[in-house]
């Protein structure tokens, strides 16, 4: 039994010695070349990363470059957009002064008023209508036919000399009612129409018949007759 403690023993500190020898020469050969190959994928890496970076910079360098050209263009185009308005205000005002100018300088001229229509100097309009009855004129046989119809009746009346004068009476008061008789039965009817001329002017027509017309009715004035218009 002590044997195999002690064999134990002496194996424990045989592979404990084991542990604690120094590396042979194919083992730091080894660990040298991993370490060279850390060191190497390192700077590879880092090289790779600056390169990202510089190509970074590269791009955001260009992307402000041509930010810088847009907006310098876009401030040349609203430079010149203010220009051309200024350019246009100027000449609007230079025009207006020497349309003033002009206007000031020389006489104006206004169109020449057209010629008023021509007038009608016939024609006007109905103002009144006057209805007129015109006893007729004797022809001496209703006087005639009284005075015998008027001495026959007057020489029933009185006797001698009476009789006499009631004749006369008769014949003389009979030829008047005769002539008065003869003369109402001549009379006639005609229409004074007064018309209010276009010109300006008044006319009073007779005319026989007032058919037609009215107070207002257009008409033209021909000689003594009136024509409808």
């Amino acid at each position: 039994m002590k044997f195999r403690t002690a064999y134990a023993a002496i194996a424990a500190l045989t592979l404990t010695i084991s542990a604690c020898a120094p590396p042979t020469d194919k083992d730091a050969e080894e660990a040298a070349a991993a370490a060279d190959q850390q060191e190497l994928e390192l700077q590879k890496a880092q090289e790779e990363l600056a390169k990202a970076q510089a190509d970074a910079a590269a791009k955001q360098a260009e992307l402000d470059e041509a930010k810088a050209r847009q907006e310098e263009a876009e401030a040349e185009a609203k430079a010149k957009q203010e220009r051309a308005a200024a350019a246009a205000r100027r000449q609007r005002e230079a025009e207006r002064a020497a349309s003033a100018s002009r206007s000031q300088s020389q006489p104006s001229y206004s169109a020449p008023a057209p010629a008023p229509a021509p007038v009608c100097q016939d024609c006007g309009t109905v103002a009144s209508i006057n209805e007129v009855r015109a006893k007729g004129q004797g022809s001496g046989l209703g006087a005639i036919a009284g005075a015998v119809a008027g001495g026959v009746i007057g020489h029933q009346f009185g006797g001698g000399r009476g009789k006499d004068l009631a004749t006369a009476a008769g014949a003389i008061g009979g030829g008047v009612a005769g002539h008065q008789i003869e003369r109402s039965a001549r009379a006639s009817t005609y229409y004074e129409v007064g018309v209010r001329m276009d010109n300006g002017g008044y006319q009073t027509v007779k005319v026989d018949s007032a058919a037609g017309l009215a107070v207002g009715t257009p008409v033209r004035v021909d000689g003594n007759n009136l024509q409808l218009r």
